[in-house]
């Protein structure tokens, strides 16, 4: 219930955002992906991380990693929100394919919490796109589109969210403020002001 509330509002709506640069959703052929076609090419596109490899792959790694938590165990429910945020992260990853933070690419993974994942453990609730610096969370945005119709303005959105937060590029403001986009474990974004 509270996946079909938050997947209704977009926060690039709520806040005004114009996020007018060159973030614009690219016509890559996702949206016509099946689930399971989504899935076969985040599995090819992305390194796939497991309760037993996260410490190594994301706790230890120096530069900054984006992990997308989905489900695929079947649901009637959560297929279409999981699809749909599976497509935003392939258009982000292929967005940020060369980005490099602490001079290390910026890496995209992908955490399956069907079953016994040990996804409780590390304290993840559902849907979820986590942002780490230096093997430390310092974001978290939960949630997806409900619509695919959604996924530009997602892909937006969370690209500002890299951008301010990893790229050192804040995202200007209407009135022309530097600001810095944080999610804080919900699903619409804040402005922050921007310290470099």
């Amino acid at each position: 219930m509270l996946r079909k509330t938050l997947g209704k509002s977009i926060g690039a709506v709520v806040l005004g955002l114009s996020l007018a640069e060159d973030v614009q959703a690219q016509d890559t052929g996702y949206l016509d992906l099946t689930h399971g076609e989504t899935l076969q090419v985040l599995t090819k596109k992305v390194e796939k991380v497991s309760y037993q490899s996260f410490d190594e792959e994301i706790k230890k790694y120096d530069g900054a990693v984006i992990m997308l938590a989905t489900n695929t165990c079947p649901s009637a429910e959560g297929e279409p929100i999981n699809r749909n945020m599976e497509i935003v992260y392939l258009q982000l990853r292929d967005k940020f394919a060369d980005a490099k933070v602490n001079n290390l690419p910026l890496k995209f993974t992908w955490f399956d919490t069907c079953g016994r994942s040990g996804a409780d453990l590390l304290g993840i609730t559902g849907l979820e796109t986590h942002m780490y610096l230096d093997g430390q969370k310092i974001d978290v945005r939960v949630g997806g589109p409900l619509d695919i119709t959604n996924a530009e303005a997602n892909v937006k959105v969370m690209s500002a969210w890299i951008n301010s937060n990893l790229l050192k590029r804040p995202y200007v403001s209407k009135k022309g403020d530097d600001k810095k986009i944080l999610f804080y474990g919900q699903f619409d974004p804040t402005m922050e002001p921007y310290k470099p």
